[in-house]
């Protein structure tokens, strides 16, 4: 609520301007008449009135049954719905508003040095050509486990004399850093970037991280390096002019906002197609006829998939990358929400904003399979139909008041194993709950079964039957979320599904329980817009998870400029180490004062301990809460304790003769 203006007088309607507020209410307990003692219940009536006064300060009378809060007090009331982060989650300010979020990561290896761990985000403030900040940031952490046993040898041969030199010999390897890490800036110009995918191929002589980022009608292929030691060697193995001009390019933007200066590499680029507007885009290898084919992915506003083959080429010893298109799958007739190639590389999947997933032969484009998403629970009543427009049963030819169908939204959609034969989809309309459905794909019955070779007929091929239509059953529809998702991310071992939602929640879903492991409740003010899941297992580490002790589970990102990192874990496995207290050594006159004191300090404990025992025993009643509220209670109570038992008089001490 605004701050209340208390310059203006808010007058309700029927009622004058000097309408005071609520008057204080002021109840003063009193003793009865007989005993003049104060009863339980005065001081009920006492909690009671100034409970009530508190209460008619936080309330500003302003409309007519309209009441506001103070600001103080409306601040409390918002954070309350909002679930505390706390760690091992963690919670980043960034800069600008993020539309596209991706994660890559393999695990880390001491022998191979190879482990990696790639998250990229994208956004920005929009399209002006002054005043935003569009570009890509990459944050790369790489295994460099060279760099910590060089550290270690030359902190070994460092040392001074025998002492030391053994000293750093047997200091451990782990606390020299394993795994460097660093930030690259790219910087998308006047365009915005709304999707990014993270990948590196099989046996990659580059070394580096492939990055796919959908810019407008454009897909861009940048290259990472692991290493900023490895940057300059990379651009020039990848040659180009138009590589090397990326490069420096990055390098000054880098420069300029204090990061490491070796950027990204600018690979190859090329044009969706106009006016489609790339939006999600996703790699996957696929092997035939005894080579090795990179393919690529596109999924546009417009509702097409687009199938590129990245073709690599060494002319005069310099790599070189070119897309290919090689199809277009349409059938969606809105845009785009995720794509996904199959897990053996011959089929596309995808879901879009028409209530739909479908199922693509990546080589043609033909449609194999079409998914029909709902958002009502199975086991209830269907909803309503709506009557079309030519039957007669429209009263009225007012678009506003035209019954329309419900418009449903499928965010995401993924392969749930490494056949290909169960799908997911993620499904919910612009209110009410989101809804999961498993699928599941069949071999027709009315498919020829392939003939080898030489036996006299038509050989069928691998080609020819994946090109045919599936038959695909639904399995069962549950709800997922109350409210509706707005991303999705599925984990690398099928078992995770990261949602987020329309209210900034996020959400860890257990596809095997079919229950939700943990919910993050509002932790962006905004609608999450792009979530990624781990990319590796949980029982494999990624560079810096082992110092760090924390494995994360998701990574999410908003346009309330956070990005925040999810774990199921409750703590964190490293324990922090908390520096010894200084132990201060006493001087000799409170070493004195100790020994000359503590004798006596110890008696006069003992004796206060004896008084209160005697206290209990003979001033029971003096001290007790009827008689210390009356008028002379505190002196009577004060005449016990020094009289009777702290001091006795002459007359009263009497010895008895032996």
């Amino acid at each position: 609520a605004p701050r209340p203006n208390t310059n203006t007088k808010h007058t309700p309607p029927n009622q004058t301007n000097n309408r005071k507020h609520p008057p204080f209410l002021c109840i003063v307990p009193v003793g009865s008449k007989r005993t003049n003692e104060p009863h339980l219940s005065h001081l009920i009536l006492l909690v009671v009135s100034l409970s009530t006064t508190l209460r008619s300060q936080l309330f500003i009378t302003s409309a007519r049954h309209n009441f506001r809060l103070s600001p103080h007090h409306y601040n409390l009331k918002n954070k309350m719905g909002k679930q505390k982060i706390r760690p091992p989650s963690q919670v980043d300010s960034l800069t600008f508003p993020v539309f596209g979020l991706t994660w890559y990561g393999a695990p880390s290896s001491p022998t191979k040095n190879d482990g990696c761990s790639v998250i990229a985000y994208c956004g920005g403030g929009g399209s002006a050509k002054t005043g935003v900040g569009n570009k890509i940031v990459v944050l790369v952490t790489a295994d460099d486990y060279n760099s910590s046993q060089s550290a270690a040898a030359s902190a070994a041969d460092s040392g001074v004399g025998e002492g030391d030199s053994s000293a750093a010999a047997s200091q451990p390897s782990s606390s020299f850093s394993t795994f460097a890490s660093r930030q690259v800036d790219i910087s998308t110009g006047e365009a915005l970037c709304f999707g990014i995918h993270a990948f590196r191929p099989y046996n990659d002589p580059l070394n580096m991280v492939r990055l796919l980022a959908c810019v407008g009608d454009e897909i861009l292929l940048y290259g990472i390096p692991l290493l900023a030691s490895e940057a300059n060697n990379t651009a020039t193995a990848s040659g180009g002019d138009d590589a090397i001009a990326a490069n420096d390019a990055a390098s000054n933007n880098n420069n300029d906002n204090g990061n490491d200066k070796d950027g990204a590499i600018l690979l190859a680029k090329t044009n969706v197609g106009k006016g489609y507007g790339a939006n999600v885009s996703t790699y996957s290898g696929l092997h035939q006829n005894g080579k090795f084919i990179h393919c690529i992915a596109v999924g546009c506003e417009n509702g097409t998939v687009v199938n590129f083959h990245l073709n690599q080429t060494t002319p005069n010893n310099e790599q070189s990358f070119e897309f290919v298109k090689v199809s277009e799958c349409k059938g969606h007739t809105k845009a785009i929400c995720a794509v996904n190639f199959h897990p053996r590389g011959h089929q596309l999947l995808s879901s879009a904003k028409d209530g739909t997933a479908r199922i693509f032969d990546a080589a043609n484009g033909n449609p194999l399979g079409l998914l029909k998403c709902e958002v009502h629970d199975p086991n209830g009543p269907a909803p309503p139909a709506i009557p079309a427009a030519n039957t007669g049963t429209m009263k009225t030819k007012d678009p506003r008041m035209m019954k329309r169908p419900p418009q449903i939204l499928v965010r995401g959609c993924a392969y749930g194993d490494l056949e290909g034969k169960i799908i997911y989809t993620v499904a919910s309309g612009k209110r009410g709950a989101a809804y999961l459905t498993k699928w599941r794909t069949l071999v027709p019955l009315n498919r020829p079964p392939p003939e080898a070779a030489g036996a006299g007929g038509p050989t069928t091929t691998t080609a020819s039957l994946s090109s045919q239509p599936l038959s695909i059953n639904q399995e069962y529809r549950i709800q997922c979320s109350p409210v509706p998702i707005s991303a999705t991310s599925l984990s690398s071992d099928g078992t995770l599904l990261t949602m987020g939602s329309v209210e900034g929640s996020l959400l860890l879903y257990n596809l095997e329980s079919k229950k939700v492991l943990k919910e993050f409740k509002e932790v962006h003010d905004l609608p999450v817009t792009c979530v990624a899941s781990r990319p590796v297992p949980n029982l494999l580490m990624l560079p810096g998870e082992l110092e760090g002790g924390v494995n994360f589970d998701a990574v999410s990102a908003s346009a309330d400029n956070r990005l925040g990192r999810w774990t199921l874990q409750r703590k964190s496995r490293v324990k922090k180490l908390v520096p010894p207290r200084s132990a201060r050594k006493r001087s000799g006159v409170e070493v004195y004062l100790w020994e000359l004191l503590r004798i006596p300090l110890f008696m006069l404990f003992l004796l206060a301990v004896v008084a209160m025992r005697d206290t209990m025993d003979i001033c029971r009643e003096e001290f007790g809460l009827s008689a210390l509220v009356m008028d002379a209670g505190v002196s009577n109570a004060g005449h016990c304790l020094y009289r009777e038992v702290l001091w006795a008089e002459e007359g009263r001490v009497s010895f008895v003769p032996e």
